[in-house]
């Protein structure tokens, strides 16, 4: 299939510039010979994103800091006709991933169920897509799968909010238990209809990688620590992906779901 590319970058603070925007700097690895149009989110990465698309004839299109991810996900689907595919900045890719092809809606990665915090078993994430990397191979029949399954749903009650009902997260009380949909049209259709999806093979997976907390990686910190993990983990990551050292941001992933696997609910 021949994709378009799309990445979006959001750095939240200045520490995480570097770390938001690797898709940048391996997308040739990746994606050779492709232009991409960069969503960049935030005022943060905005020279980088600029001076990147500049020089290498990419177009870059601008958000204020308000915009989320997955609300662009929503927008660029719906208005694409062609495959596309949706990348996270802190992506790392290390070999050609563009030859990639599905005769399914999209295809992606997918995080287990688990408990959201360790220690509490009243709130629960539901299994869903890992949006580093998203390849979208029916744009238009992934559009009218979310319009069908969310043409019940009550109105949106604000222009500001217009369509965030099909691209937000979502909560549901059962029995006690808090059950928690991260947010995104892919998390969406994927809980409707499994069969509607690709999930990436080993190879396919082995060909990028991801900067776990890129976007914020000193709040992901924080927010580890104060649950108890050891951070040291992470970290040694994160120090990779800030000096470019890309070998050393491999197994990323695995260290992450390795963390967490005391929290996942088979």
């Amino acid at each position: 299939m021949d994709w378009l590319p799309h990445i979006v970058v959001k750095a939240d603070d200045d520490a995480s510039v570097k770390t938001a925007t690797t898709a940048l700097r391996t997308f040739d690895t990746g994606f050779p010979g492709h232009k991409a149009t960069v969503h960049c989110i935030g005022a943060r990465a905005h020279t980088v994103c600029k001076d990147w698309c500049t020089a290498g004839g990419h177009t870059l299109l601008e958000y204020q800091p308000s915009v989320r991810q997955s609300q662009l996900h929503y927008a660029i689907v719906k208005g694409s006709r062609l495959p596309v595919v949706l990348i996270r900045g802190t992506a790392v890719f290390y070999d050609d991933i563009s030859d990639y092809s599905t005769t399914k809606l999209f295809g992606a990665e997918v995080f287990p169920k688990r408990y959201t915090q360790p220690g509490n078993d009243k709130l629960i994430t539901l299994a869903g897509i890992e949006k580093t990397v998203v390849f979208v191979a029916q744009p238009m029949k992934l559009s009218a799968k979310v319009e069908e399954i969310t043409k019940h749903y009550q109105k949106d009650v604000a222009k500001e909010a217009k369509g965030s009902k099909k691209w937000d997260c979502q909560a549901v009380i059962i029995d006690g238990k808090m059950y928690y949909q991260e947010s995104g049209i892919f998390n969406l259709v994927y809980q409707w209809d499994k069969s509607l999806f690709t999930n990436f093979s080993k190879k396919t997976s082995g060909k990028f990688e991801s900067v776990f907390g890129g976007n914020n990686y000193t709040e992901m910190v924080k927010r580890l620590e104060a649950y108890g993990y050891d951070t040291d983990i992470l970290l040694k990551y994160i120090n990779a992906a800030l000096n470019d050292n890309w070998k050393g941001v491999k197994g990323c992933r695995k260290a992450y779901l390795d963390m967490i696997k005391g929290l996942v609910i088979k």
